[in-house]
């Protein structure tokens, strides 16, 4: 069966975090709240990175996974020199395409891990959230396609942000399903 203590422990951390990342995006709508939940939101995606980091030592696909995390920091923050043009278009691409890989090196790996100790359920659950989050990303992209010909300027990028938070938070919702499930199953 394997030893997957880091594993186990790394998993629930990233279900934590994937947990209050979907608080966070709710309360970032309220307007006294949302300073606090922005803050809230980077605590998480950093305690999301140390589970990664942690489940990657017994697991290949989330150490890889784990590297793509911190190019895509890095591409986050070359994004800050360009806030338009097609320039910023492509790193906003570029960083679904780098969200996405993570996504699915994680869900995969896992979801071998899962097989692995007889929990198909949880691994049929992770193949799930590697196929939502496939369609979730490439709708983003297609959104943020679409506002680079906008012919309705300011009003577009709003509705765009609104419109690209739906993939957003459906996907963060099957990937955390999947962790929850993955988290119990090697943590009891």
């Amino acid at each position: 069966m394997g030893n997957y203590e880091n594993a186990g422990a790394g998993i629930k951390k990233m279900y934590i975090a994937s947990m209050g990342s979907l608080i966070c995006v709710v309360l970032l709508i309220i307007p006294v709240l949302n300073i606090l939940a922005a803050i809230a939101a980077l605590v998480f995606m950093v305690m999301s990175m140390i589970g990664l980091n942690q489940a990657g030592k017994d697991i290949d696909g989330c150490r890889t996974a784990f590297g793509l995390t911190i190019v895509s920091l890095v591409l986050s923050v070359i994004s800050v020199l360009f806030q338009s043009g097609a320039m910023h278009v492509i790193i906003q691409i570029a960083g679904y395409v780098i969200g996405f890989m993570i996504a699915y090196l994680a869900c995969t790996s896992i979801s071998e891990v899962m097989i692995r100790i007889g929990d198909v359920d949880a691994a049929h659950s992770g193949e799930i959230a590697w196929k939502v989050n496939a369609v979730c990303y490439a709708a983003l992209i297609l959104i943020v396609i679409a506002m680079m010909f906008s012919v309705f300027g300011i009003a577009s990028g709003v509705a765009g942000a609104l419109i690209s938070l739906i993939p957003s938070v459906v996907s963060e919702v099957f990937y955390m399903l999947f962790l929850g499930k993955s988290s119990h199953a090697l943590n009891g």
